[in-house]
């Protein structure tokens, strides 16, 4: 049987000093979720997941020529990313490398490794994509966002 969760909704300056501890309160003028705990009501923060340094990630494009985002693929083990023209290493605000390809030889068992990871140099990105029964280079993926 399906159980309905209802939602108080309404505008934020009607919002209530206190709720029942688990009642959720949405502001519709706002899109703020609050939850109330018994005795007053708290905000549900969501700003880890879609913010940088406090700006929300709808506001990077409204700002003309602040972040860049690069991305792109290789081949072989060592992978190196430098910064887009007119930015430096300090300009780096998020990065992420990911396996595009591995190609396994032999039996792929309990002493086996794979990794990727990368490291922040002086002038560039190192990144590094390796499986130990490696029989032909890995491929990797990267995206970098640089921000002035």
């Amino acid at each position: 049987m399906p159980t309905n969760i209802r939602i108080r909704r309404g505008k934020k300056a009607n919002l209530p000093s206190s709720a029942p501890s688990g009642m959720p309160l949405w502001c519709e003028d706002t899109k703020e979720l609050y939850i109330g705990t018994g005795s007053g009501v708290q905000i549900i923060h969501t700003y880890d997941a879609d913010t940088v340094d406090g700006y929300h990630a709808s506001s990077f494009l409204q700002k003309t020529n602040q972040f860049k985002i690069v991305s792109g693929a290789n081949t072989g083990t060592t992978t190196y990313v430098y910064p887009p023209d007119g930015y430096t290493m300090s300009n780096l605000v998020a990065f992420i490398p990911s396996v595009r390809t591995l190609h396994y030889s032999g039996d792929v068992n309990g002493d086996d490794s794979t990794y990727c990871n990368w490291g922040k140099e002086a002038s560039r990105i190192t990144v590094t994509c390796y499986n130990s029964e490696q029989r032909a280079n890995p491929q990797c993926n990267y995206l970098a966002v640089w921000r002035k």
